[in-house]
């Protein structure tokens, strides 16, 4: 059986760059965010995405496929009430390992109560991976406050995915507690802040979240980084370059920025951390002490994106 270990194709990694994916939405007329509204389905929200195998057990790869999936649809404020597997086993697998993936789904969708509407699979040439379509119901009570100015929060420090990487790779990490951060469903305190916009840090890296909302909002983001913001000094120090997406693909100047920074704006995550955005005189009192770590501000402008290395 072939290594699970490809760098090109490990988790999310194997995503197109953020101007490559921008460019092919706008050229196909598509909805460049993360999740789409069904209005006349009484509020039913839709995503899909894939993800190669990034684990040697089963179990592990699924808990993580399915956290990296159902994170679109909530941050919508969504539940997640089916998905859908297409199952593209690769040259990592045995005909015992085709029986254990699938279970490993089916067993965690049942744990957490979502349906599996249905599940497809076929053989291929390169790395197992799994294309996930999910169904949410959303709440019919979710209002968010319009974006003018506040802060930006982010529910964990960044680099939980490359620790995991390098586990894989049979290399000692400085934070293996981290390891588990990727296997949990969606922090429930954090999405309960009153956010105006929350998205998620995926393949494309803080940088490229932060740029997407930038540009679909109108807002100027100022991301004020530093170590705190990394789970370790591991994330910051060793070099990993398939899981670091380019820094000219954003076509944000990142001018003379830091190294450290360069490394933690751009580095690629699978069941990535969550940014929530709030506004100034709605969540003052919940700042001091709540969940989350402050990382930025944004107010309503001409959109930007300017980084700075804070220590």
């Amino acid at each position: 059986m072939a290594s699970v270990i490809e760098p090109d194709s490990f988790g999310c990694s194997a995503k197109l760059s953020f101007d490559e994916t921008s460019r092919l939405a706008s050229a196909s007329g598509a909805d460049a965010s993360d999740f789409s509204y069904i209005a006349d389905a009484g509020g039913l929200v839709t995503s899909i995405d894939r993800v190669h195998r990034c684990a040697e057990d089963w179990g592990r790869f699924a808990r993580i496929a399915l956290n990296h999936a159902f994170g679109d649809v909530v941050c919508a404020g969504a539940t997640p009430i089916q998905a859908l597997l297409s199952l593209e086993f690769g040259l990592d697998t045995s005909v015992a390992d085709h029986a254990a993936c699938s279970a490993a789904f089916a067993r965690e969708l049942t744990a957490r109560g979502i349906a599996l509407g249905k599940c497809h699979s076929a053989r291929g040439s390169g790395m197992t991976a799994v294309t996930i379509a999910t169904l949410a119901a959303l709440d019919p009570a979710a209002c968010r406050p319009v974006l003018r100015e506040g802060t930006i929060l982010i529910s964990r420090p960044i680099g939980a995915f490359k620790l995991h990487y390098l586990h894989e790779m049979g290399i000692e990490v400085d934070a293996p507690e981290a390891l588990d951060l990727l296997e949990r469903p969606a922090d429930v305190e954090f999405h309960q802040m009153p956010w105006s916009l929350v998205t998620d840090v995926s393949g494309h890296g803080l940088l490229g979240a932060a740029t997407q909302v930038a540009r679909s909002q109108g807002l100027a983001i100022e991301l004020a980084l530093s170590s705190r913001h990394a789970c370790s000094a591991d994330v910051l120090s060793v070099p990993v370059e398939c899981l670091q997406n380019p820094p000219a693909s954003y076509g944000v100047d990142l001018g003379a920025l830091k190294a450290e920074a360069v490394v933690l704006t751009t580095l690629r995550e699978t069941a990535g951390p969550y940014l929530g955005f709030v506004e100034d005189g709605i969540g003052d009192g919940l700042l001091e002490g709540g969940t989350g770590m402050v990382i930025g501000r944004y107010r309503r402008a001409d959109w930007s994106v300017v980084v700075s290395w804070v220590e």
